[in-house]
């Protein structure tokens, strides 16, 4: 049995439908905008020779690992050629960094 929708149902679902597919057209267009060349998404930076930041930032390696350190160019790295430290620990093949959050 087919039910034929009153035009206040339809819409309703017309306004629903339309909220939705304006949401995915803002987060596609925020999506893009985190994903430029010089940030990797959602805050994070490329390491690149002579741009790293001179303060403690969050660091992330090759596999996904993260800590919170200094960020530096090192040969102990093989394969990006940058690490990161603090105090505790020492993480080798950082891929990116990002601004820690303000408290």
């Amino acid at each position: 049995m087919q039910k034929n929708f009153s035009e206040w149902e339809y819409n309703r679902f017309y306004d629903t439908i339309s909220n939705a597919a304006e949401t995915i057209e803002s987060l596609s267009a925020k999506l893009e905008d985190m994903e430029r060349s010089e940030d990797c998404g959602g805050g994070w930076i490329e390491c690149e020779s002579g741009k790293l930041p001179d303060k403690e930032v969050i660091c992330c390696d090759v596999c996904g690992e993260i800590i919170i350190g200094y960020i530096h160019e090192t040969y102990e790295s093989e394969q990006t050629g940058f690490s990161a430290e603090n105090s505790h620990e020492y993480m080798y093949n950082c891929v990116k960094w990002m601004e820690k959050p303000k408290p």
